[in-house]
């Protein structure tokens, strides 16, 4: 019998493929063959299967912090994969080696400031034809799963990851989601995997999303590849009456579906999204994670050297609530109540002598980091950075506030007083003063406002208009076709603002340094943020842009204001932590 290394391509892509005998034990992986890698944890986990055990827990991987992309030589030849009749089966034909453009490039020679800039692209996640993510049943899918094969397997934490493949420059990995029938739903229920954004990106065509059951047992599942770089939260969405294909064709029935969504009840990592949802997530093998966000309990022991350390100084200890102060002639009287929270930390000394100068961070969508546990993740910046948390309120209210440039930029300059009066008066000091008497706890050079989406677009528009407030930003995944009077499309008031300014050479210098970020899966906004980017390159306001693999995303999103907080500690000289 030929070698397991050298089966044909179309054995290790067929279907249904049935057990090729013992599997290698763990550190034993197969080797790059230039078609397929296997991961090593998921061979153990499909050695494990054909025992009769269980598979192991995903993503049991330590991640690089700082990935680097390879070398030409370093690549490895790709695979396209085409999808056949009723996606069930692949083909695959053979395309030229490329490597990955997945690194951080630390400056873009086409740009006259380049140098203070650094460009980080994404190669684009490869689709199906349809839309939808590419389809493969995995190698380890027994011929004949049982009840107690399928709940031993979901037992260990879902999605269950299978073989490795590179398609199209993108390394992928085999994703397997698994819902058992709650016998609530009727004999035959619809069952979504709601990715975020993959899904959305072909929501009138739902059907590379819906899971199929399994011949002869109480589950239902779905095999997709997924980016093993990215960062997803995802929801299951189970109906009793079949939804239609078409069930994403207006915006607010898609709104209703997201919202029958729940948790992946096998999956025991969640965050809350920006609707307000828990959402399971799912972080690839070789996703980029931050030391901010990875949870020290019972993390392994290869990985605690990645965690942030923290000391006694660490944490946020004072509470300021101003809401009652700043929105009680903002808000609208029918408006539900909501709450703008100032954080500060403890002060310690420097090691040269003296005390640290202390910034602020203003984060749009308080209410949505406050459930994602922000002043937690953030205290090892408590010395550094006070936080300042606006809660968006209703949907309607952040449309309302985040919207409208006007709207927008006094609540955040209200905001911005109310703190630096709330410091000034407090009667308890925490620690030896920042300034002087009658001087600003804050200088705008060191306040940083950070947003998503119409948050994104109101923190740029604050630094670029309003440099005596604030002068820097975090901008994820903004919204720059606001204005264009198309959602999604075109470029709105900001961008063209700019892009007259650049044409025209008027104005004064822009003080503003801005770090833009946006998921390669998000399409029109993502090149409204490469535009963006490339104007605030021009004028020397650009300290970073950065992809990451994923789309609108809190699952991202908080390893990305981390990235962008470490991005603005450089610039403005925080080399190192103080002791």
């Amino acid at each position: 019998m030929a070698d397991r290394h050298s089966r044909p391509l179309s054995a290790l892509l067929r279907g249904v493929v049935a057990f090729p005998g013992p599997c290698p034990a763990l550190g034993e992986g197969r080797e790059s063959t230039g078609l397929t890698t296997t991961h090593p944890r998921t061979t153990h986990d499909r050695e494990r299967l054909c025992a009769g055990g269980s598979c192991g827990r995903k993503n049991d991987v330590p991640h690089d912090r700082y990935p680097t992309p390879p070398s030409p030589k370093q690549c490895k030849p790709a695979i396209r994969l085409i999808m056949g009749a009723a996606h069930r089966r692949i083909t695959a034909e053979p395309i030229s080696a490329r490597c990955r453009v997945d690194g951080v490039s630390d400056v873009r020679g086409d740009e006259p400031h380049a140098p203070q800039a650094r460009w980080r692209q994404l190669v684009p996640t490869p689709v199906a034809q349809d839309g939808g993510p590419l389809r493969i049943t995995p190698a380890w899918w027994p011929p004949a799963p049982s009840d107690a094969d399928l709940a031993a397997v979901a037992a260990s934490g879902t999605p269950v990851l299978g073989d490795s493949y590179v398609v199209d420059g993108v390394d992928m990995v085999e994703a397997t989601f698994l819902w058992c029938d709650d016998q609530q739903h009727g004999a035959s229920p619809s069952v979504l995997i709601h990715l975020n954004t993959l899904t959305d990106n072909h929501r009138t065509h739902i059907a590379p999303a819906l899971a199929t059951r399994v011949p002869g047992t109480r589950w239902w599942a779905l095999h997709v590849l997924l980016p093993q770089d990215a960062l997803l939260g995802y929801r299951t969405v189970v109906t009793r009456d079949p939804l239609p294909d078409n069930a994403g064709v207006q915006r607010e029935s898609w709104k209703r579906v997201h919202a029958l969504g729940r948790p992946d009840h096998f999956n025991s990592d969640s965050l809350h999204d920006g609707f307000g949802f828990v959402s399971s997530m799912w972080q690839g093998p070789r996703a980029t994670l931050h030391p901010d966000w990875r949870g020290s309990a019972g993390a392994p022991a290869d990985q605690q050297a990645l965690i942030r350390p923290r000391n006694e100084h660490d944490g946020y200890c004072v509470r300021f609530d101003l809401e009652d102060e700043v929105l009680r002639d903002f808000d609208e009287p029918r408006d539900p109540r909501r709450r703008v929270t100032l954080w500060r930390g403890c002060r310690v000394p420097q090691s040269s002598g003296g005390w640290c100068e202390r910034g602020l961070l203003v984060l749009l969508d308080g209410n949505i980091w406050r459930r994602n546990d922000v002043v937690d993740h953030l205290a090892p910046r408590s010395c550094r950075w006070d936080l300042l948390l606006i809660d968006a309120g209703s949907l309607t209210m952040r449309s309302r506030d985040l919207a409208d440039p006007r709207r927008s930029r006094d609540l955040l300059r209200s905001c911005l007083q109310a703190a630096r009066r709330a410091i000034r008066n407090q009667r308890c000091t925490v620690s030896p003063p920042s300034v002087g008497t009658g001087e600003s706890p804050w200088p705008a050079q060191r306040i940083v406002v950070a947003g998503q989406s119409l948050g994104g677009v109101a923190a740029a528009d604050l630094v670029l208009h309003c440099p005596e407030l604030a002068t820097r930003a975090v901008v994820q995944s903004g919204s720059f076709w606001l204005g264009s009077g198309r959602r999604g499309e075109g470029e709105g008031e900001l961008l063209t603002w700019l892009r007259r300014r650049a044409e025209t050479r008027s104005g004064r210098d822009l003080e503003a340094r801005l770090v833009v970020q946006c998921g390669v899966h998000e399409g029109g906004l993502r090149q409204g943020a490469r535009a963006m980017s490339e104007l605030l390159a021009a004028e020397g306001a650009l300290l970073e842009y950065r992809e990451e693999r994923g789309g609108h995303d809190y699952a991202w999103w908080r390893h990305g204001l981390s990235w962008g907080l470490d991005a603005h500690e450089q610039d403005l000289g925080f080399n190192s932590r103080p002791t």
